[in-house]
């Protein structure tokens, strides 16, 4: 054999370690890939907010459904019936916000009666309100209860009477 043969035949053999690290440089590469994915996806999502901004939101389960009128924790609360896409939705909205921020004597529960599972509970002659018990429930558009206890203590119906029974004027 030439020097010349000698000088081209390069051994073309890697060891094992070699191989082990190419693959975990791979490895690495595609963790830090997914990384920075989770990263940008979760500041955009707001996961990293400061723990008071956390605090002062909340969490906010003030919407529910009619069905669970009567069921909540608190001894004394206010349930608001209204149609979330109707006329007079913002006026109520508006009507809950001042009255969150600044009377707030009692919680109050807001029902969409827009929503299908709230279909039930609904009828259009105020004269047919019922707040007896939630198996004969029926509100019309705009209707305030009180409850105490678990049961209907009292009902409003129309923005005027509604607005008067939580600012007491």
């Amino acid at each position: 054999m030439s020097k010349r043969n000698k000088i081209n035949k390069v051994s073309s053999y890697s060891s094992d370690s070699d191989e082990m690290m190419r693959m975990v440089k791979i490895l690495g590469i595609l963790v830090g890939i997914f990384l920075i994915f989770y990263l940008v996806f979760a500041y955009f999502n707001g996961e990293f907010s400061s723990n008071d901004t956390k605090e002062q939101q909340g969490i906010q389960n003030v919407e529910i459904i009619a069905g669970t009128t009567f069921n909540r924790s608190d001894s004394e609360y206010y349930v608001l019936f209204y149609d979330f896409d109707g006329d007079m939705a913002s006026k109520y909205s508006t009507l809950y916000s001042i009255y969150t921020n600044n009377v707030g004597r009692y919680k109050i529960f807001l029902v969409d009666l827009s929503n299908k599972f709230n279909a039930n509970y609904i009828t259009d002659d105020a004269k047919n309100v019922n707040i007896s018990s939630v198996e004969s429930l029926k509100v019309v558009d705009g209707t305030l209860i009180k409850v105490e206890n678990n049961n209907g203590a009292s009902y409003k119906t129309g923005f005027d009477a509604i607005e008067k029974e939580l600012f007491n004027k």
